[in-house]
């Protein structure tokens, strides 16, 4: 919208209405797009803490070193939620890769812990995994609600802002 068009819109609004619409329109598109992906990432990154707490004494019992890279947890906690997807007998490795459309090969070596997976796969066979087990899903709900009532003041400012 050009200056002329917001002057003139001023003056006399019914006469310019749509574009300012359209324009406000885009604009909450906009918006609801980067609420979104950052609901997303908040999501993934709660989901991410829970699967350390729930395979950490896993993780503990197979470290080579006290101090474990991140992305060797990263490939244990891929490689745990494999096994527990496969465990419970509704999927095999081939089937995984072919719900997740994660090529057979990169989920082979995310199942032998020799595969860093991106953010897109990884919550891929995330999902999958609470899809198979139900319970994970519950404790994720819980936890976020848990984090709503500790920081309930907070989230408010950053929701009114």
């Amino acid at each position: 919208m050009s200056i002329s068009e917001i002057l003139s819109y001023r003056s006399n609004p019914c006469k310019n209405h749509v574009p300012f619409a359209s324009s406000y329109t885009s604009i909450l598109k906009f918006n609801n797009h980067i609420e979104r992906k950052i609901t997303k990432a908040l999501l993934l990154s709660q989901l991410h803490q829970l699967f350390c707490e729930l395979f950490y004494n896993k993780v503990q019992s197979e470290k080579n070193s006290p101090t474990m890279e991140y992305y060797a947890v990263d490939n244990k906690i891929i490689q745990f939620l494999i096994e527990g997807i496969i465990n419970s007998g509704e999927y095999t490795l081939e089937g995984i890769a072919h719900y997740t459309r994660i090529p057979f090969d990169v989920i082979f070596d995310a199942a032998c812990g020799n595969a860093q997976l991106s953010i897109t796969p990884w919550a891929r066979v995330a999902d999958l995994y609470m899809q198979v087990n139900p319970d994970v899903t519950q404790l994720l709900f819980n936890k976020l609600i848990e984090i709503k009532d500790k920081c309930h003041f907070a989230l408010s400012l950053l929701l009114s802002e």
